[in-house]
C-alpha cells in the first residue's frame, strides 16, 4: 500500500516547482530589452534601406541626367525592401513564439 502524502512533502514540492520555473523563466526586464533591441535593429534596417535606395538613386540620376526620377524609382524599392526584410522578421518572431507555446488543451468535455 502507498503512504499518505503529507502537508509538508506538497509543500516542499510546491516550493521546488516555483524554484525550477523561475530558473528557466527569463526575467521580465532581459525580455523587454530583448524586444527593444530587436525593434530599434528593424527600425534601423527599414531606414538603411530606404537610404541605400536614395544614394543609388541620386548617382545614377547624376550619371544619365533623368532628372528625379531614378531617385524616386530607388527610393521606393528601398522602402519596399525595407518593409519585406520587416515581414520576413515578423513572420520569424511569430514562428518563434508558436514554437514556444504549448499546444492548446484538448478539452471536449466528458
Amino acid at each position: 500500500m502507498s503512504e499518505p502524502v503529507h502537508g509538508k512533502d506538497l509543500d516542499d514540492l510546491g516550493a521546488r516547482l516555483a524554484a525550477a520555473r523561475a530558473a528557466h523563466e527569463p526575467a521580465a526586464r532581459s525580455v523587454a530589452t530583448g524586444a527593444l533591441a530587436r525593434g530599434t535593429r528593424l527600425a534601423i534596417e527599414l531606414a538603411a534601406n530606404a537610404i541605400v535606395g536614395v544614394v543609388i538613386g541620386v548617382l545614377l540620376d547624376r550619371w544619365l541626367g533623368t532628372g528625379p526620377w531614378l531617385f524616386l524609382l530607388f527610393l521606393l524599392l528601398g522602402i519596399a525592401a525595407g518593409f519585406r526584410n520587416l515581414m520576413r522578421a515578423v513572420e520569424r518572431e511569430a514562428a518563434d513564439v508558436r514554437e514556444r507555446r504549448p499546444p492548446p488543451a484538448n478539452d471536449k468535455g466528458a
